[in-house]
Formats: C-alpha cells, sequence, structure tokens
C-alpha cells in the first residue's frame, strides 16, 4: 500500500480490503484513471486512483459539515476542478458518483476484514 494511505487503516486490513476491491472494481478504477487524466500502467497506480476516490468521499463528507478547514476547502476545490475541466455536467457526475462508489466498496471490504 502506498506510504501516503490514510493513518486512520490498518494496513494490513487495508492491503487485504484493496486486494479484493481490485477483483471486482479495477475495470472501474481504470475508467476513472482515464477519466481523470491518471496514466494507468506501472506500479502503483490502482493505489493513487483509490486514494484520490476516499479524498472525493471525504471532500462530500466535509463540504455538507457547517465549517470546514481552509486547507480542506482548498484541497476539495482542487479536486472538483480537476474533475470539472473541460467535462459537460452528466460526465463529472459519473466521475464523481464512480469515485464515491469505490471509495465505499473499499470501506466496507475494509470493516469486513479482521
Amino acid at each position: 500500500m502506498a506510504k501516503a494511505f490514510p493513518i486512520i487503516y490498518d494496513r494490513e486490513r487495508a492491503r487485504k480490503a484493496f486486494d479484493i476491491l481490485l477483483i471486482t472494481r479495477e475495470q472501474e478504477m481504470k475508467q476513472l484513471a482515464a477519466d481523470i487524466g491518471y496514466p494507468a500502467a506501472g506500479d502503483g497506480w490502482q493505489e493513487k486512483i483509490l486514494l484520490f476516490c476516499l479524498d472525493v468521499d471525504k471532500c462530500f463528507q466535509e463540504l455538507s459539515q457547517p465549517e470546514m478547514a481552509d486547507q480542506e476547502i482548498y484541497k476539495c476545490m482542487t479536486l472538483l476542478r480537476m474533475m470539472a475541466r473541460d467535462r459537460p455536467l452528466v460526465e463529472l457526475q459519473k466521475i464523481q458518483d464512480l469515485a464515491y462508489n469505490i471509495a465505499n466498496d473499499f470501506k466496507s471490504l475494509y470493516e469486513q476484514q479482521r
């Protein structure tokens, strides 16, 4: 797992959940990588796409809160701007939904690992 993987996750459980996620969602992750312009080749691209998905999920959760740190607002706006670049609203929604679903699948798989 990438060194930048969020600290809130136990690395062993996260690795198991990630391996299962790759079996079921690798094609969607590849599509998401293509949609955001990230190369889906070489080592570690899947981890980076998962981190992107977890960031998108975190932004959705934090944007619904009444207060948010300036640093987090900047990070979320940067992610949204990156996803929205030269895309119609329907395609942007597809990217956001895909990232959100991948993140939630990972979190669900993580919770199942013991």
